[in-house]
């Protein structure tokens, strides 16, 4: 598909959501720009020589402010883009926002497989980085609830428990498309 004009996406969701491969599917499909807000972190330990579980559990507040300073300057200055972040659909107004999420175990079984884990360690870590980031948005943007939240902000909800890859795509792909009135 040709570049498309105004396509502004924000997909939302905890760790091993899907929201990653999601972004990625429709930024090839759409030939349009990927950003991701864990980006942000990535780069910051990097460059700091920190490792990415240890800084998601030591973030500050300051460096939750860059990432959505950096989200809401994307979302409101650029076109033709997609963002994917944990907080990317309460930080971009202007988008098609989609919130996707999974039961913990399937999530679990998915950081397993990416990171080569064994599934109870990385039930572990997402039940300690879930436990953490919750309550840094609590803290920080008084969201006492992060799954109503973003269920009640969303223009997509998916479950993407029981769905494939392509299942994710297929549905998001459909309901942007009628949003932005694209026929192919």
């Amino acid at each position: 598909m040709g570049e498309n004009k105004g396509i502004k996406i924000a997909i939302s969701g905890l760790t091993a959501s899907g929201k990653s491969t999601l972004a990625k599917n429709l930024a090839d499909y759409f030939n349009i720009k990927k950003y991701s807000a864990g980006e942000i972190f990535r780069n910051y330990a990097r460059e700091r020589g920190l490792d990415i579980e240890k800084l998601s559990l030591e973030a500050e507040e300051k460096l939750d402010k860059i990432a959505d300073e950096e989200t809401k300057r994307i979302c409101s200055f650029e076109d033709n883009f997609v963002i994917e972040g944990r907080l990317t659909i309460y930080f971009c107004e202007n988008a098609f926002k989609i919130y996707i999420y999974a039961d913990k175990e399937i999530r679990a079984k998915r950081l397993a497989l990416r990171e080569n884990l064994n599934f109870n360690e990385a039930l572990k870590r997402l039940e300690k980085r879930d436990l953490y980031d919750l309550d840094r948005y609590k803290k920080i943007y008084k969201i006492e609830d992060y799954e109503r939240e973003m269920k009640k902000i969303a223009n997509l909800i998916i479950d993407s428990s029981d769905l494939s890859i392509e299942e994710v795509f297929n549905i998001s792909l459909l309901k942007l498309k009628e949003f932005f009135k694209i026929n192919d």
